[in-house]
């Protein structure tokens, strides 16, 4: 089951529609929106924009959720299906976090040491999802990471 695919998830797939929805003070409460497609974008490079590490998409994917449970009251809808997703996304993000430590141990390269492969930051994180898939289900893949978080 992957998270952009939870019957809870369309909040969360497009940035929030301040116009639509007329929410005037969203940008005074949120001053850093997220969503799954900006996820997405900077996954594929687009809007001069990249990640760095799983770590950032991390971060992202958290903001999003944290975001809703800001902007709206701890009984609204999209604050219940936020707080609901995020619980889910961090005990995946759990389950995966000793193979992302061990992938950055990996790529630390001490100032004396000659790399021994020519292995990018992004190969060595689809490397990490390919190895984790069979352990926690397709998490970690770094061009679909945002679409593919595992939700029971």
């Amino acid at each position: 089951f992957q998270i952009t695919s939870h019957e809870w998830s369309a909040p969360f797939l497009q940035p929030v529609d301040v116009v639509g929805l007329q929410l005037d003070d969203y940008h005074k409460i949120i001053t850093k929106p997220m969503d799954f497609s900006t996820i997405q974008n900077k996954m594929e490079g687009k809007d001069g924009t990249k990640y760095k590490s799983v770590r950032e998409i991390y971060s992202d994917v958290r903001l999003i959720f944290t975001n809703a449970m800001t902007y709206n009251d701890e009984h609204h809808d999209v604050h219940i299906m936020a707080k609901l997703l995020l619980e889910k996304f961090e005990e995946k993000w759990l389950q995966l976090l000793p193979k992302v430590e061990n992938e950055e141990r990996k790529q630390q390269v001490e100032p004396n040491d000659v790399p021994t492969t020519d292995t990018s930051p992004e190969d060595a994180i689809a490397k990490l999802a390919k190895d984790t898939d069979d352990e926690v289900g397709p998490l970690m893949d770094c061009y679909s990471f945002y679409c593919c978080v595992g939700i029971d």
